[in-house]
């Protein structure tokens, strides 16, 4: 049987070059619409009659393409070295295969145990996955779900309340995927919304006493279906849009403002994943023009019950490139903190791993992003009644 390579596969991303030889399979990375010089580097490709075959892929000019990097990050690890894909038979379990820069091209080889076997930059969160657990979760009686708007290209726009609203309750958001590429975030989010529906977890009854969640599970659904890495469907980076969202560029930044303006806004965490750092990161409000040393007291103290509830967040990270002078208002965690005067972080899981502990199987893996989540409403609980 002869090799076939595909893209066309859910949130599946590649343009085939050669698939004939092996030995020399030739790909390519997609750039999402739009003038965003990051928005490439996403990967996710399916490739059948490969059982037993010594398979070599080499995903052309890299090191030009996708060469790009955020500022501040000279001194760190570009994110192709010292990595490599995930890969699974079953799109359960996933493995890292190591690959490596051989000039400008990204190599990596392996041999494959079955006929069918999936590639990506990291595992990917399946959409069916995604409508499976939101559809699961309303089962419970302390999950109501909505739709609170449409994206770009008219996907429904999904928002999970979590608790009972009521006088005085704190109004806490997780929000993920504005980045579709950055998947761990969907893990994430699975860990902890299961955690806040245990009706015998004693952390999440206290905090559902005081506190109601609102979770975004994916504001970008257009550009998860198109396997974009950066932007929405309309070819814009949503986490550029917050300081004037339109509906015309950035419809799902417009009706989220929209909708916390409505709820109102105590705490937020917006979940992302970063290609070359080796740990969970936090960003916080602590470069926002209203500034303050409770905002900043309350981050490290958010940051040290995270810590305390699980070592995968190390304290101790440093702001890569060292903190701004100024916070990008553009960006969600910065803007949010700034018009709403509560703490608002970035959260940033690692395409690789951690810098304490190294998994050579998986690296950082969709198990650990879901454990990192459950443990979101520990360190939730430990700053609450210091949120106003």
């Amino acid at each position: 049987m002869s090799i076939s390579i595909s893209g066309k596969i859910p949130t599946g991303s590649i343009e085939v070059v050669d698939e004939h030889d092996a030995a020399n399979l030739q790909l390519r990375l997609l750039r999402d619409p739009g003038d965003d010089h990051l928005a490439i580097g996403y990967y996710h490709f399916r490739a059948s009659g490969i059982r037993g075959q010594s398979c070599t892929y080499r995903i052309l000019d890299v090191a030009e393409d996708a060469s790009a990097r955020l500022a501040g990050r000279e001194g760190y690890e570009d994110g192709w070295t010292n990595t490599g894909p995930h890969a699974s038979y079953d799109l359960k379990h996933w493995f890292r295969i190591p690959a490596t820069l051989e000039g400008r091209d990204y190599v990596f080889s392996h041999v494959p145990e079955h006929d069918v076997c999936y590639y990506a930059r990291w595992a990917p969160y399946p959409p069916q996955r995604e409508m499976d657990f939101i559809a699961r979760c309303q089962r419970s009686p302390r999950v109501s779900l909505s739709t609170f708007g449409r994206s770009g290209l008219g996907a429904d726009l999904d928002l999970m309340t979590i608790g009972t609203p009521g006088p005085g309750k704190k109004a806490c958001w997780i929000i993920s995927r504005q980045h579709p590429s950055e998947t761990m975030s969907g893990y994430f989010v699975e860990g902890a919304v299961e955690r806040l529906l245990d009706e015998h977890d004693p952390i999440v009854t206290s905090l559902l006493q005081r506190a109601v969640f609102y979770v975004v599970p994916n504001i970008n659904p257009d550009g998860t279906q198109l396997g974009h890495t950066r932007a929405n469907g309309l070819g814009y980076n949503l986490n550029r849009e917050w300081v004037a969202p339109s509906l015309e560029r950035s419809p799902e930044v417009f009706h989220t403002q929209a909708l916390m303006k409505k709820l109102g806004v105590d705490f937020c965490i917006d979940c992302h994943g970063d290609e070359e750092l080796r740990c969970v990161f936090l960003g916080g409000p602590l470069e926002i023009p209203s500034r303050s040393e409770h905002l900043d007291t309350l981050f490290k103290t958010f940051e040290r019950a995270w810590n305390a509830a699980s070592p995968d967040y190390e304290l101790g990270h440093p702001y890569p490139g060292g903190s701004p002078a100024e916070a990008d208002l553009r960006m969600a965690w910065n803007w949010i903190a700034e018009e709403y005067n509560c703490l608002s972080v970035l959260l940033e899981q690692p395409f690789k791993d951690t810098s304490w502990w190294q998994d050579p199987i998986q690296g950082w893996s969709p198990e650990r992003a879901t454990r990192l989540g459950r443990e979101l409403p520990t360190a939730v609980h430990g700053v609450l009644d210091q949120l106003r």
